[in-house]
């Protein structure tokens, strides 16, 4: 028997003991089936895997009737990383969740973790985006991008959303935080919409771009989950034109658990989950037959905005979104323990 098989009967006989629900909802918190409580899981065991303590890790998030762990893949981890993930995805059936992937800056095109370069995009330089100038258009923190309009970076992100199911035993993906949601010059951009387009024309090509992906993947896998979710301060027209991308199950957005008037440290200005913000995507995903979707950013907090966290928290985990996130144990904290501690007993009431 080799390590794979190994690996997968150890899945089967751990989950027949420790299953909790066949639909992956932990019956913890008697919370509707409706509901679903996500952990971000991203990049802990990346290249040191010690599987006591995956189980260690897992164990606290099913304690808070955790449903689903979501770990970071990216394009490297299809040759460098198999067995890691493997044993996360049995680790966790044990306990009755079930994982998903969030690919990782696959082409340049979207977040996850860590913050580096697409090998695809790094070795086709033909799809890279433009800006107007004729420059290519980088992100800050990991590069050059591909362009939506490059036939080439569609079958790419076609191709490899349809090998994360064949590799690992996934129940869904999340395209998080698409960086495609803006203005590109690329050549065969220009050709189909001019160089006076407007940003509305854009989105449209990023709904069916989106769309189109989503399509292909579920064609050979239908009963697999898809999840987006983008900036909370996106403006109305993006929200409510994402929201109608095709063969997408959840739909929602990322930013701080507050209000606009809390302040705080925010990834951009607007980022937040309350005052009104999130629920435009609520709304947005109820409008179009879909689940809603929020993502919890506890990471990279100032100790200044504990105080914040721990005031608003409640009011976050009794929001109607269908679908919460949380980070666990995310980077740059200098107190994690605390403010984990505050989204434990917080999440035990979701």
């Amino acid at each position: 028997m080799n390590r794979k098989e190994f690996l997968k009967k150890t899945a089967l006989a751990g989950s027949a003991i420790g299953f909790l629900s066949s639909s992956g909802f932990s019956s913890r918190t008697g919370r509707s089936s409706e509901k679903k409580l996500n952990a971000y899981y991203f990049r802990a065991h990346m290249y040191t895997l010690v599987p006591r303590h995956v189980r260690e890790d897992l164990k606290w998030m099913a304690d808070v009737g955790t449903n689903i762990v979501s770990v970071a893949v990216l394009e490297q981890d299809f040759f460098a990383a198999v067995e890691n993930i493997e044993i996360i995805c049995n680790e966790a059936s044990k306990l009755g969740m079930d994982v998903w992937a969030v690919p990782s800056r696959w082409g340049g095109l979207v977040a996850g973790a860590p913050k580096v370069p697409s090998l695809f995009t790094t070795l086709n330089q033909d799809t890279w985006k433009k800006n107007r100038d004729g420059s290519y258009a980088s992100s800050s923190v990991s590069g050059r991008i591909s362009s939506i309009f490059h036939p080439a970076t569609a079958e790419f992100m076609q191709e490899s959303g349809k090998k994360l199911f064949k590799t690992w035993d996934f129940k869904g993906l999340i395209w998080d935080e698409p960086k495609s949601l803006t203005r590109d010059y690329h050549e065969l951009a220009v050709k189909k919409l001019g160089v006076n387009a407007s940003l509305e024309q854009y989105i449209d090509e990023n709904v069916e771009f989106y769309s189109n992906i989503n399509k292909h993947i579920k064609a050979d896998f239908p009963n697999k989950q898809i999840a987006m979710f983008i900036y909370a301060n996106k403006d109305n027209m993006t929200v409510n034109k994402c929201a109608t991308i095709s063969d997408m199950d959840a739909y929602g957005c990322d930013g701080r658990p507050w209000s606009p008037e809390d302040g705080g440290k925010q990834e951009s200005e607007g980022k937040v989950l309350l005052g009104g913000v999130g629920q435009r995507f609520i709304d947005a995903a109820r409008e179009n037959n879909k689940k809603s979707l929020w993502l919890i950013e506890n990471h990279n907090m100032a100790d200044a905005d504990i105080p914040i966290l721990e005031k608003r928290m409640r009011e976050v985990v009794q929001s109607n979104a269908d679908h919460l996130i949380y980070y666990y144990y995310p980077r740059n904290l200098s107190q994690p323990d605390k403010i984990m501690d505050i989204i434990k007993q917080n999440l035990m009431r979701y």
